[in-house]
């Protein structure tokens, strides 16, 4: 693989691990917490807490872990392992597709956002490990790379929503 496709799975890899870190902290939110914020309605946080706590949050991790696993494989690069994370991440890509929405529409529209690209990074991922293709390593890179941006979107607002 080019140094250019390591390095943004590499910092993909970094990047989602401190979402991670955002996300698992997002599960120990306290009443208190949700009370004490000027903002947004009671309601609204109450139906994100329903969200994260009926799938959302495990969903996330879900998918950092595959990314991260992505990321591992690239670098040093392992074909082999780069097929099976790809293929990891593609299943639970589509099962988070089929989950229930983000109760808020801007949030709803980056995780969309987010898993389609991931999709997209997934397939040319699977493609590049059986042909060992670099134009489908290139592929899977820029579109992890946006992916990761929407992800980091939808990470935010959820902390600012449960007041993390």
């Amino acid at each position: 693989m080019h140094a250019r496709t390591i390095t943004i799975l590499t910092i993909a890899a970094l990047t989602l691990t401190a979402c991670g870190t955002r996300t698992d902290t997002s599960t120990k939110t306290e009443p208190s917490t949700k009370a004490s914020s000027p903002s947004p309605s009671p309601d609204i946080t109450d139906l994100f807490i329903d969200w994260r706590d009926g799938g959302g949050s495990e969903t996330l991790t879900t998918l950092v872990d595959d990314l991260s696993d992505v990321g591992e494989a690239s670098d040093p690069f392992d074909i082999d392992a780069l097929g099976d994370a790809c293929s990891s991440l593609t299943a639970d890509v589509e099962t988070a597709q089929l989950g229930d929405p983000i109760p808020d529409k801007g949030t709803q529209k980056n995780w969309n956002l987010a898993l389609a690209h991931f999709a997209k990074s997934a397939t040319a991922c699977t493609t590049g490990a059986y042909s060992e293709d670099q134009t489908q390593f290139d592929l899977m890179a820029s579109e992890m790379d946006i992916g990761i941006k929407h992800l980091n979107a939808v990470n935010k607002q959820l902390d600012e929503i449960l007041g993390e």
